[in-house]
């Protein structure tokens, strides 16, 4: 039975890394372990798990629906070894890195977390606020909050909140531009703001829910982060395409007003995600929980 966790936790991770030499490496074993392994495992199931040449390494179909089973099983198997609920102090210690965008909940997000590791003074966080896409694996990242479209099956993904987009004005330019009476109306006859796409280098595009897109091609201000460009259309200056997550309670108070509500749409998910780890340490499943909880308590109470 050991045995066969042992292949799974290599497999698990070879189908990460899609790389045998670099599997070995994390395990700390020899490159022909891994080799004999996944062979091993091919033979007793039947079935190829990779698909190998000179060039490249992939998951079959088969593999990658195994890889989901082997991922379930290894973190059940956990459980059930684990002497307690509540993992030993000791192995409580290092760091968890974290990367997020600049959310203007990330204060609220950040003390809570801190305040629930009280126990846990051995937990050093990297705490990573930024716009750009980093690469998890390169990075060495740990856990990740993103607003967009899901991940790949690479990760593991919680789903916590859906996220809208709105396009917003300040009453006062409002009041002295007019309400524009259709989408191409606003595109060519309004101040406009866009936002630098960091891995890029170009502006995002404003989005809609038939599919539509456009770049504003001679925008009034341009921003390099979101609480930038809330300020420009806070302050009067533009006509915004922002997530409704970041505009919601400007709305509520009345300081900025929905403009063509009808094109309002909910375009992504904020939601976190790890590697798989077959070996997960138990103070990343410890941050990762916490946090899932703390993003779902704190959405929750923002409806």
């Amino acid at each position: 039975m050991l045995d066969k966790l042992d292949a799974l936790k290599i497999f698990c991770t070879a189908a990460e890394t899609l790389k045998f030499r670099e599997t070995a490496t994390r395990l700390g074993i020899a490159p022909q372990r891994v080799t004999r392994a996944i062979a091993e495992l091919e033979k007793q199931l039947g079935e190829m798990l990779f698909i190998r040449n000179t060039r490249q390494m992939k998951l079959t179909p088969f593999g990658s629906q195994f890889w989901r089973k082997a991922e379930v099983l290894l973190a059940d198997s956990e459980s059930l070894f684990a002497e307690s609920g509540h993992p030993h102090l000791e192995e409580m210690s290092g760091r968890v890195r974290i990367t997020l965008p600049p959310l203007f909940e990330n204060h609220d997000i950040l003390c809570r977390l801190l305040d629930a590791l009280a126990d846990y003074p051995l937990v050093n966080i990297e705490w990573r606020v930024t716009d750009a896409h980093l690469n998890i694996i390169d990075e060495q990242i740990d856990i990740g909050i993103r607003i967009g479209t899901v991940p790949d099956n690479r990760f593991i993904v919680k789903t916590l909140y859906p996220v809208g987009v709105s396009i917003v004005a300040a009453p006062a330019l409002i009041a002295r531009m007019g309400m524009p009476e259709s989408l191409q109306d606003l595109r060519h006859h309004y101040p406009l703001s866009a936002l630098n796409n960091s891995d890029s280098g170009r502006i995002w595009p404003w989005q809609f829910a038939d599919g539509y897109t456009f770049f504003p091609t001679q925008p009034a201000f341009v921003a390099s982060d979101i609480a930038s460009e809330l300020s420009a259309a806070l302050a009067g200056r533009t006509y915004s395409q922002m997530a409704d997550i970041s505009v919601r309670q400007y709305l509520q108070r009345g300081e900025l007003v929905n403009v063509l509500p009808e094109l309002n749409f909910k375009a992504w998910q904020l939601y976190i995600f790890r590697p798989h780890q077959p070996l997960l340490p138990a103070r990343t499943r410890l941050v990762f929980d916490l946090l899932t909880q703390i993003l779902k308590d704190l959405f929750r109470e923002s409806k």
